[in-house]
Protein backbone atom coordinates (compact mmCIF):
# COMPACT_ATOMS: atom_id res chain seq x y z
CA UNK A 1 0.00 0.00 0.00
CA UNK A 2 1.44 3.37 -0.94
CA UNK A 3 1.71 6.41 1.31
CA UNK A 4 -1.38 8.24 0.03
CA UNK A 5 -3.55 5.11 0.28
CA UNK A 6 -2.38 4.50 3.86
CA UNK A 7 -3.09 8.11 4.90
CA UNK A 8 -6.56 7.87 3.34
CA UNK A 9 -7.23 4.52 5.04
CA UNK A 10 -6.23 6.05 8.40
CA UNK A 11 -8.53 9.03 7.67
CA UNK A 12 -5.67 11.53 7.95
CA UNK A 13 -6.66 14.82 6.36
CA UNK A 14 -5.05 18.20 5.73
CA UNK A 15 -1.57 16.79 5.18
CA UNK A 16 1.31 17.89 3.01
CA UNK A 17 4.48 16.09 1.98
CA UNK A 18 7.89 17.63 2.69
CA UNK A 19 11.20 15.82 2.09
CA UNK A 20 9.66 12.36 2.72
CA UNK A 21 7.87 13.69 5.83
CA UNK A 22 4.11 13.95 6.33
CA UNK A 23 3.07 17.24 7.95
CA UNK A 24 -0.51 17.47 9.25
CA UNK A 25 -2.50 20.66 9.86
CA UNK A 26 -4.64 18.98 12.52
CA UNK A 27 -4.89 15.80 14.55
CA UNK A 28 -3.61 12.30 13.77
CA UNK A 29 -5.75 9.62 15.38
CA UNK A 30 -4.27 6.13 15.03
CA UNK A 31 -5.96 4.83 18.20
CA UNK A 32 -6.67 1.09 18.23
CA UNK A 33 -5.75 0.38 14.59
CA UNK A 34 -3.85 -2.84 15.41
CA UNK A 35 -0.63 -1.24 14.12
CA UNK A 36 2.68 -2.99 14.69
CA UNK A 37 4.60 -0.11 13.07
CA UNK A 38 3.93 3.43 11.94
CA UNK A 39 4.73 2.94 8.25
CA UNK A 40 5.25 6.61 7.37
CA UNK A 41 7.46 9.31 8.85
CA UNK A 42 5.53 12.25 10.24
CA UNK A 43 7.17 15.66 10.48
CA UNK A 44 5.07 18.37 12.16
CA UNK A 45 1.59 17.66 13.52
CA UNK A 46 -0.28 20.84 14.46
CA UNK A 47 -2.87 19.02 16.62
CA UNK A 48 -2.57 15.92 18.77
CA UNK A 49 -0.99 12.59 17.77
CA UNK A 50 -2.57 9.45 19.19
CA UNK A 51 -1.03 6.04 18.47
CA UNK A 52 -2.32 4.41 21.68
CA UNK A 53 -3.83 0.96 22.10
CA UNK A 54 -1.89 -0.65 19.24
CA UNK A 55 0.86 -3.26 19.11
CA UNK A 56 3.74 -0.87 18.52
CA UNK A 57 7.21 -1.98 19.63
CA UNK A 58 8.79 1.26 18.39
CA UNK A 59 7.85 4.91 18.01
CA UNK A 60 9.70 5.17 14.69
CA UNK A 61 7.55 7.20 12.34
CA UNK A 62 6.26 9.47 15.10
CA UNK A 63 6.31 13.19 14.37
CA UNK A 64 9.39 15.27 15.06
CA UNK A 65 7.13 17.96 16.54
CA UNK A 66 3.62 17.67 17.96
CA UNK A 67 2.03 21.01 18.82
CA UNK A 68 -0.76 19.31 20.79
CA UNK A 69 -0.55 16.23 23.00
CA UNK A 70 1.15 12.90 22.21
CA UNK A 71 -0.43 9.63 23.30
CA UNK A 72 1.35 6.27 23.00
CA UNK A 73 -0.08 4.41 26.00
CA UNK A 74 -1.04 0.71 25.90
CA UNK A 75 1.45 -0.55 23.33
CA UNK A 76 4.40 -2.95 23.50
CA UNK A 77 7.02 -0.22 23.76
CA UNK A 78 10.26 -1.00 25.55
CA UNK A 79 11.83 2.35 24.69
CA UNK A 80 10.78 5.89 23.83
CA UNK A 81 13.34 6.00 21.02
CA UNK A 82 11.72 7.58 17.99
CA UNK A 83 9.42 9.78 20.05
CA UNK A 84 8.98 13.44 19.08
CA UNK A 85 11.63 16.00 19.99
CA UNK A 86 8.99 18.48 21.16
CA UNK A 87 5.44 18.04 22.46
CA UNK A 88 3.41 21.19 23.08
CA UNK A 89 0.78 19.45 25.22
CA UNK A 90 0.72 16.32 27.37
CA UNK A 91 2.78 13.15 26.83
CA UNK A 92 1.14 9.87 27.87
CA UNK A 93 3.22 6.69 27.77
CA UNK A 94 1.74 4.52 30.55
CA UNK A 95 0.93 0.80 30.24
CA UNK A 96 3.98 -0.09 28.16
CA UNK A 97 7.02 -2.21 28.92
CA UNK A 98 9.22 0.82 29.55
CA UNK A 99 12.12 0.51 31.97
CA UNK A 100 13.35 4.06 31.40
CA UNK A 101 12.29 7.46 30.13
CA UNK A 102 15.39 7.85 27.99
CA UNK A 103 14.51 9.73 24.76
CA UNK A 104 11.77 11.65 26.57
CA UNK A 105 10.89 14.71 24.46
CA UNK A 106 10.71 18.31 25.57
CA UNK A 107 7.18 18.30 27.02
CA UNK A 108 5.38 21.56 27.67
CA UNK A 109 2.58 20.16 29.84
CA UNK A 110 1.88 16.93 31.76
CA UNK A 111 3.84 13.67 31.62
CA UNK A 112 1.78 10.56 32.31
CA UNK A 113 3.78 7.39 32.84
CA UNK A 114 3.79 4.29 35.02
CA UNK A 115 4.60 4.83 38.70
CA UNK A 116 7.87 2.88 38.63
CA UNK A 117 9.29 5.49 36.21
CA UNK A 118 8.54 8.45 38.50
CA UNK A 119 11.79 7.96 40.42
CA UNK A 120 13.93 8.23 37.28
CA UNK A 121 16.30 11.08 36.51
CA UNK A 122 14.36 11.92 33.33
CA UNK A 123 11.08 12.22 35.23
CA UNK A 124 12.68 14.43 37.89
CA UNK A 125 14.15 16.72 35.19
CA UNK A 126 10.75 16.97 33.48
CA UNK A 127 9.02 17.73 36.80
CA UNK A 128 11.55 20.47 37.61
CA UNK A 129 11.11 22.15 34.21
CA UNK A 130 7.33 21.78 34.44
CA UNK A 131 7.23 23.48 37.84
CA UNK A 132 9.56 26.26 36.73
CA UNK A 133 7.48 26.90 33.59
CA UNK A 134 4.31 27.05 35.71
CA UNK A 135 5.91 29.68 37.95
CA UNK A 136 6.98 31.77 34.97
CA UNK A 137 3.62 31.52 33.19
Amino acid sequence: MNLIDWLDKMNIKNYSLRDNLVDVEGDVDLFNRKLKVIPVQFGIVKGYFNCSDNKLKSLEGSPETVEGSFYCFQNNLESLEGSPKTVGGDFSCWANKLESLKYLPDIKRELRCDDHLKESEEYCKWKYHFIMNQRNA
